[in-house]
């Protein structure tokens, strides 16, 4: 079976919810509610679980509404809930940037200067949501379809590009209208100092980041109401490799540490030469203080190579595209990176993406895996190829 024939969506295969993704529907929710109810380690988790579940009610719906009238509207209703949520949680990241907590005890503390930041954020990512709205019109997608792999006349392709499309923009509004990312700001680093973030409370986070995304991505891809278990492993790009992908994946792991050392390098002269403003290096190596360590930089390399090329290439890739996924996954870094490391991010997107789509996810899990491991394990050190 080659990896195309992995990704087709059956589109004659009927709508039908069965018991497995009803129980497996009800596991997540009430591990959300359970969470909340028992504290601790446990609200933790469930706080995670609450970023992860609205996208499974969008999913269902989307796959129902094909079917039923009233779950097509649910879905379009849905849809602008999860843009109103997108706009709060930039226009709050924007805010932790510039002001930090102390505005929401002192609401003399807001002055024009965060005014007028937080109004081009939310006036940035208003018109963003709009232009997304234009994947509801039939002409654009028939356009895009020329370049995605979206079906035009498909309701479940309309929802994806369209909320895909509006939550990749708005991502990048507080980079946009701050100057840099909103976690390494001051500000927002004193948060995380007074706070106490961090420590086993971060690699616990990674853990449960990669545990819900596991089970949500399966069930938003059809499991248990257009495909059975094995379907939606293939359809994810979820498949045992073979030694020789192995070998590829380990093999191009190092040489990406390699060329991502020359390319950045090649970076940070142009940066230098433009006077563009570039990551701050100690204020996310504070940021991300808590994987620096060898078992840190097992759990991100875990972590992170896995949940994100589930998320991304296995979920979204075979129905957006490398392009657009890629967009998506270099969006999910503006909140810590600058303009420079971001584009280191959108050129290994881009090396995953086609790992994935000549090979299969889990190739591309692995080199993205060793490849964080490797990173991780050289700053600790102090390894630098190019010094």
């Amino acid at each position: 079976m080659t990896q195309a024939s992995l990704d087709l969506e059956p589109t004659e295969q009927p709508v039908r919810l069965t018991s497995s993704a009803l129980v497996g529907y009800g596991i997540l929710f009430l591990a959300v509610f359970s969470g909340f109810v028992l504290g601790g380690q446990a609200a933790s988790f469930a706080q995670i679980g609450l970023i992860y579940m609205p996208f499974l009610v969008l999913a269902v719906m989307a796959y129902l509404g094909l079917r039923y009238l009233p779950a097509k509207l649910m879905a379009l209703l849905w849809v602008a809930i999860l843009f109103g949520m997108g706009l709060l949680a930039a226009v709050s990241f924007a805010l932790l940037a510039v002001a930090g907590t102390d505005i929401l005890t002192d609401v003399g503390a807001m002055n024009p200067e965060i005014a007028g930041v937080l109004g081009g954020v939310f006036g940035f990512s208003v018109v963003a949501l709009i232009l997304a709205c234009m994947g509801f019109i039939p002409q654009v997608r028939w356009g895009l379809s020329r370049v995605l792999p979206i079906n035009p006349h498909s309701f479940v392709h309309t929802l994806a590009l369209v909320t895909i499309t509006g939550l990749t923009l708005v991502s990048f509004a507080p980079l946009l209208m701050l100057g840099e990312p909103p976690l390494l700001t001051e500000s927002s680093l004193e948060t995380l100092r007074d706070t106490g973030a961090g420590g086993n409370d971060g690699l616990l986070a990674q853990i449960y980041t990669l545990v819900w995304t596991l089970p949500v991505a399966v069930f938003v891809v059809g499991y248990g109401i257009r495909r059975n278990f094995g379907e939606t492993l293939a359809r994810l790009g979820l498949v045992w490799p073979t030694l020789r992908q192995i070998g590829i994946g380990v093999g191009l792991a190092f040489v990406l540490v390699v060329a991502m050392n020359v390319l950045d390098l090649a970076i940070n002269t142009i940066w230098q030469t433009f006077d563009w403003p570039r990551t701050d290096a100690e204020a996310f190596g504070e940021l991300l203080a808590f994987a620096l360590t060898p078992l840190g930089a097992i759990v991100i390399g875990v972590t992170a190579g896995l949940g994100e090329e589930v998320g991304v290439r296995g979920v979204l890739q075979p129905r957006l595209g490398i392009l657009l996924s890629n967009l998506f996954f270099t969006s999910l870094h503006a909140f810590q990176y600058n303009w420079d490391a971001l584009l280191v991010v959108f050129l290994l997107g881009f090396v995953f993406g086609f790992l994935r789509k000549y090979t299969n996810t889990s190739t591309a899990a692995i080199t993205h895996g060793l490849y964080n491991f490797i990173v991780i394990m050289m700053s600790i050190y102090g390894i630098s190829l190019f010094q």
